[in-house]
């Protein structure tokens, strides 16, 4: 597809485009200069010049990548439908002495419940073989609308494979929905800060499962389930959680769940003060915190239904390589074939050559480095 070859820098074209990762090394470090597939310009001549490197390799001959979209289960549309529902139920608990209008309560909470009636005709389509990969559910505006409707669809496709009913998964679903309602009663300012919580500041946040579960009971919203549910998703396996340290089986079996999907999409989401774990990583994260912070059970029906490389991922590779993931089910699942960029080169990350490649990142077409590009 391509055609690769071992020039002297004097022959380098500005047209071509390197065919390998350039690196300047020093003793004890070494920084990334340009990734493969960076197209040479006379400044990046000059500088290889400089440093006295005669030979680099490079594509003679180079065509964008053709974009295959990764697939998507939840739509478009119905991600709206339930973002804005949530927004809306909301922000009718956003001011604490603010006064609620019953009738548009009633008619959020429906929409709702209609809106996880359609996410459970998702999960339950055996076409998409029930599994679920995070950057189907990503969207960086409006950060807590959209967490809840991750959780929820996090949640369900858990609950599916830990054998709930239909009737169990839609209540379900309606908890981990509303698992976050609280927050609208915490200040802004902490929800958003950068950096470390002070002890006052981490009181606040401890509240608030406790202030969504009341907000709701006052305003004759819901049911014992979804209160509990609310209250108790922050409440850990030995006891250390919050609000009441509530520990094993003490735990409603939802609230368990909702744990562990509130965890995995919040370190997965971009956030103004920090940069998202690549799914792997946030696994890794939660899975080392089996029987401290979550059951095991709930962990291991979690995993079944990740996807967390589906076809066509745009991935960064540990040397600052860029491919694009062909296969990553089965034992492919944590550690995928990938076909390096603008290649015909399959790396099976799952081989014992390729033991100390790891993907480092996972990228958004829309913003890949200069250089890579689609037709």
């Amino acid at each position: 597809m391509y055609t690769a070859a071992r020039m002297r820098i004097d022959e380098v074209k500005p047209e071509m485009r390197l065919a390998e990762s350039l690196y300047t090394t020093g003793k004890n470090w070494s920084m990334l200069i340009a990734r493969k597939g960076t197209p040479i310009n006379r400044n990046l001549i000059d500088f290889l010049e400089r440093r006295d490197i005669g030979k680099i390799e490079v594509f003679e001959k180079w065509q964008p990548e053709k974009l295959v979209p990764v697939r998507t289960v939840v739509d478009k549309k119905l991600k709206e439908e339930a973002v804005d529902s949530v927004k809306q139920l909301f922000g009718l608990f956003g001011e604490p002495d603010g006064e609620i209008n019953m009738t548009t309560a009633f008619h959020c909470v429906s929409n709702i419940e209609s809106v996880v009636v359609d996410l459970l005709d998702i999960v339950m389509d055996e076409s998409s073989f029930g599994l679920i990969h995070i950057n189907d559910l990503k969207h960086y505006d409006e950060y807590t609308y959209h967490h809840s409707l991750s959780v929820a669809v996090l949640s369900m496709v858990t609950g599916r494979e830990l054998g709930l009913d239909h009737d169990e998964l839609i209540r379900l679903g309606r908890c981990a929905i509303l698992h976050d309602i609280g927050k609208q009663l915490i200040p802004l300012e902490i929800i958003n800060k950068k950096g470390r919580l002070t002890a006052d500041e981490f009181e606040k946040i401890t509240h608030h499962p406790e202030l969504g579960a009341n907000n709701l009971i006052c305003s004759a919203l819901g049911d014992d389930e979804l209160w509990n549910s609310i209250v108790c998703h922050h409440e850990k396996i030995n006891g250390k959680g919050y609000p009441y340290k509530l520990k094993g089986n003490e735990i409603p079996l939802f609230s368990k769940i909702i744990s562990v999907a509130d965890v995995y999409d919040a370190v997965t989401s971009y956030r103004s003060y920090r940069s998202p774990m690549s799914p792997v990583q946030a696994f890794g994260t939660i899975y080392s915190d089996i029987g401290e912070s979550f059951d095991y059970d709930v962990v291991k029906a979690f995993y079944k239904k990740l996807e967390f490389y589906p076809p066509n991922t745009i991935v960064e590779l540990t040397d600052g390589t860029l491919g694009i993931v062909i296969a990553g089910g089965g034992p492919l699942k944590l550690r995928p074939l990938v076909r390096l960029w603008g290649s015909e080169k399959i790396v099976n990350l799952a081989a014992s050559m390729y033991k100390d490649v790891h993907i480092t990142r996972v990228w958004d077409p829309a913003s890949l480095p200069e250089g890579y590009h689609f037709f």
